[in-house]
């Protein structure tokens, strides 16, 4: 005779069940806030439609007490971020506005802390389609850790090639095999990618770093992604960096820091140029933004002397106006 077990069914209450979801300090209570908030954006959205408010695209500019200082908005549809420029003036293009949005700014100096601040979108939506808030105060603002933070869509995260590793690491040490020191060894793997650039058409999906290498693109973002894969493989932690001029119909570019010394180098493996900030040393893109003066239509030799003045012209656009997306490898 089989003797039946009852089966006792754990009941946990709503409310209790909401708490557990959301109490903070648990390991899912901060993604699940994220997601609510989320979803009531969107759902904030739908009810402007309903309402005859259509959502459009918006730019917050503002003022902050110094320059350089990189401004995010936590869950950025367009995932453009911005530098605040020599006087501390910034715009982050392309956000969403609609009656009731705010902004949720994220004010970093540097790569480990920021401030967290918030700014109610204007009830009526600006003719020059900029909405300027103004000088921003630091007071009633959070400080942060930026690892902690959930929504940073100004950063791209990518899977390093781990399949290749080896065969990278052989080729940078073949490339650096006379160099010493961080900018000789980083320098001779950038003029080694600029050689990888065709003008010839070129498969825009190519599938790793590696094919990108051993066939050549005539694509900035192909040959930021190999580079990337080189300094990787030689022990340098990088980041590609998108860059826009804002115009219309924007100009786009990609480049290359590559983190030595402590400090953030650019490079620009499409051209094969590097920039010198006034300490003679190889400058960052902050300094680029700072001083576009430093993008000088000599250091362009790869280009024909017919339009060298106009691409320099352009490339200092793109770095003037601080806009910028980063596409950082997972593991860095």
């Amino acid at each position: 005779m089989r003797i039946r077990r009852k089966r006792t069914l754990l009941f946990v209450p709503i409310p209790l069940a909401l708490l557990l979801l959301f109490l903070p300090g648990l390991p899912w209570s901060k993604r699940t806030r994220h997601t609510l908030k989320k979803s009531i954006i969107k759902a904030e959205m739908t009810l402007a439609r309903w309402r005859g408010h259509e959502p459009r695209p918006i730019s917050l500019a503002g003022h902050l007490p110094a320059p350089g200082v990189q401004v995010q908005v936590i869950d950025s549809r367009s995932g453009w971020a911005a530098l605040s420029d020599a006087s501390g003036r910034f715009v982050v293009p392309d956000l969403m506005w609609y009656p009731g949005a705010s902004y949720e700014l994220l004010i970093s100096g540097d790569e480990s802390t920021g401030r967290l601040m918030k700014i109610a979108a204007p009830e009526n939506y600006p003719e020059t389609g900029v909405f300027d808030a103004g000088e921003l105060s630091e007071a009633a603002v959070n400080t942060v850790e930026i690892s902690s933070l959930l929504g940073l869509t100004s950063i791209t995260r990518e899977d390093p090639d781990r399949e290749s590793a080896s065969w990278y690491k052989e080729l940078f040490d073949k490339i650096t095999t006379d160099q010493s020191s961080d900018d000789g060894k980083i320098s001779a793997i950038c003029d080694y990618v600029f050689s990888k650039h065709t003008h010839e058409e070129t498969r825009f999906d190519m599938v790793t770093p590696r094919e990108i290498l051993e066939t050549g693109s005539r694509y900035c973002g192909h040959l930021s992604a190999a580079m990337k894969a080189l300094v990787r493989a030689g022990g340098y932690t990088s980041r590609g960096i998108n860059i826009s001029d804002g115009m219309a119909t924007p100009g786009t570019h990609m480049i290359l820091e590559v983190h030595y010394g402590g400090q953030w180098h650019l490079y620009d493996p499409t051209y094969g140029v590097k920039f010198r900030n006034s300490d003679g040393q190889i400058a960052s893109y902050r300094d680029l933004h700072l001083d576009t003066s430093l993008i000088a239509d000599d250091l362009f030799q790869s280009v024909r002397r017919k339009i060298r003045h106009r691409v320099a012209e352009q490339i200092r656009g793109m770095y003037a106006t601080g806009y910028h997306h980063f596409y950082k490898l997972d593991n860095q």
